[in-house]
């Protein structure tokens, strides 16, 4: 009920048509699920990986739509081998150990700014919105003309989606159908009355053709394929490993009669989990897709169902191929403006300014990495120069700064 529109939501910020979350929403769920170590981890689109998706091939192509396709599938292609790789070498305890949490906290928590930014064009109806002109909101204000339209639906998703997911706490499956709901509504309404802002419109009917078109790349972008490679590979499996460790079972898991289903529960492995999100990106490249790594949201919900994730797995790759075979006209009147939405709302948790002021207060080094982390990544696209999508190059230059500082306190530890 969740991955349906929400990968939808993160196909179009990755730049892609919602087509694409679809197919990886598909074969990558089930593929990832059995070769995965976690019992509830639910893999597929996800927000940091699509922002980075963004920025990785907006930055090889410079805008060039016509290959912009191809080079997202290279890209899922080339994370799923490396990650892979790593699984073999038995790397996941090294990630764990280059990539510490608070430069993850600094770094997700920009990300996610920089993303809610990057759907006001959808919540106003603007044509596009770059981060630098949020500087200058008053002068942008007046050469864009806001579409109230696409600005009344964002409020009712809105308003559905707070309404369900904080108000109706008690009833968790109201939470669990918020999105979905937001988008039925949302589409009714766009349908039946005059409105006149952007829709997401035709979704091509059928399953993903499975195969693979190389591409030609020239040697001086070579370098940079490859170092966007290794960031969404890093991040993607950190996101992953980190729900699934926060979802695993301290305690016996017991059915509805009281019984232990599993005498001893399953420890997750990070190079066991590797190898699932390699595999799985491996087949998002091979549906036609983009990278794809684990989703709180969607994990969350199996975990509180008690739905292990190759059982979930099957039931979601099922509803995909029913909603690409036979429902992807119903989709047709679903606001854009509402995809922007359903964007915000996932990526606000992921902005913990709280933690990171206690984090620094309590561990000044971890704070002040943490910070610099989240001042670098959420400036640096704001300094440089800016592609079309409103989305800079240059988003990973905070997660290796505050790589780099972390070696180099680790390393003055260690010779003190």
């Amino acid at each position: 009920m969740i991955i349906i529109p929400q990968s939808m939501a993160y196909a179009s910020l990755a730049n892609l048509d919602p087509v694409y979350g679809l197919y990886a929403s598909f074969i990558p769920v089930a593929v990832a699920a059995f070769f995965g170590s976690s019992r509830y981890l639910a893999t597929g689109p996800v927000a940091m990986v699509s922002l980075l998706t963004a920025v990785a091939v907006s930055s090889l192509t410079y805008g060039d739509q016509t290959m912009y396709i191809s080079f997202a599938v290279m890209l899922a292609l080339s994370v799923g081998i490396f990650q892979v790789a790593l699984s073999l070498a038995k790397a996941g305890k090294f990630i764990d150990i280059v990539l510490k949490e608070h430069v993850i906290l600094g770094f997700t928590s920009a990300a996610a700014l920089i993303i809610a930014s990057s759907q006001l064009s959808k919540v106003f109806g603007f044509d596009k919105v770059l981060l630098s002109d949020l500087l200058e909101i008053s002068t942008f204000l007046e050469q864009t003309p806001i579409n109230f339209y696409a600005v009344l639906m964002s409020l009712t998703a809105l308003i559905v989606l707070y309404i369900l997911k904080n108000k109706l706490t008690k009833y968790q499956f109201f939470g669990n159908i918020a999105v979905l709901t937001a988008v039925i509504v949302t589409i009714i309404i766009s349908k039946f009355t005059s409105y006149q802002g952007p829709i997401v419109g035709t979704i091509p009917e059928g399953l993903p053709r499975f195969s693979f078109n190389g591409f030609d790349i020239s040697p001086d972008l070579i370098f940079m394929f490859i170092i966007h490679t290794v960031i969404i590979s890093f991040v993607g499996f950190m996101e992953a490993i980190a729900i699934a460790r926060q979802l695993e079972q301290k305690e016996p898991i017991k059915n509805s009669k009281g019984i232990e289903m599993y005498k001893y529960p399953t420890p997750v492995n990070s190079n066991q989990e590797l190898l699932g999100q390699g595999l799985g990106n491996i087949a998002s490249s091979v549906s036609g897709s983009y990278p794809v790594s684990g989703s709180f949201s969607r994990s969350a919900v199996n975990e509180s169902v008690g739905s292990y994730s190759p059982i979930s797995s099957i039931t979601t790759t099922i509803i995909v191929m029913i909603t690409l075979l036979y429902a992807t006209p119903l989709l047709f009147n679903l606001p854009e403006a509402t995809l922007g939405i359903i964007v915000i709302f996932a990526v606000l948790p992921l902005i913990k300014i709280k933690k990171m002021r206690e984090l620094l207060a309590n561990n000044s080094e971890k704070g002040l990495v943490c910070w610099i982390t989240f001042l670098s990544t959420l400036l640096f696209p704001i300094l440089s120069i800016e592609l079309f999508s409103g989305i800079n190059t240059h988003i990973w230059t905070g997660i290796i700064f505050g790589f780099l500082m972390s070696l180099m306190i680790e390393k003055t530890k260690t010779s003190s």
